[in-house]
């Protein structure tokens, strides 16, 4: 638990979070699926270039497009859609279409 201290500052209120997990909930293994480790699909992002670093270290493959942008392949988990929407009109996703879908939506809103 927390308060707001006189100063505006947030404190803990003394002793540490204990929760149980259940015993059905691998932690790392959902982390690990959110993050796109050992994901089986791919996705297909157009990038700027100059643009989109955290996402080229990522990338199974690049491709030169043109003079502004790249292709790239990159492994496709539940956390895709979110970080793709960071980079705005830096990026551009090609496929899977459900992925776009989801981007342009999030852009949207």
């Amino acid at each position: 638990m927390c308060e707001k201290g006189n100063d505006g500052k947030v404190r803990s209120k003394g002793g540490r979070f204990i929760g149980e997990v259940p015993d059905h909930v691998d932690v790392r293994q959902a982390v690990a699926r959110f993050a796109g480790e050992g994901a089986t699909e791919r996705a297909r992002v157009q990038v700027r270039r100059k643009a989109g670093f955290p996402l080229r270290a990522k990338a199974i493959s690049a491709l030169p497009v043109d003079a502004e942008w790249d292709e790239l392949e990159l492994p496709y988990g539940l956390g895709l859609a979110s970080d793709l929407v960071e980079y705005g009109p830096n990026v551009v996703v090609l496929e899977p279409a459900e992925l776009r879908a989801d981007v342009v939506a999030r852009l949207r809103a």
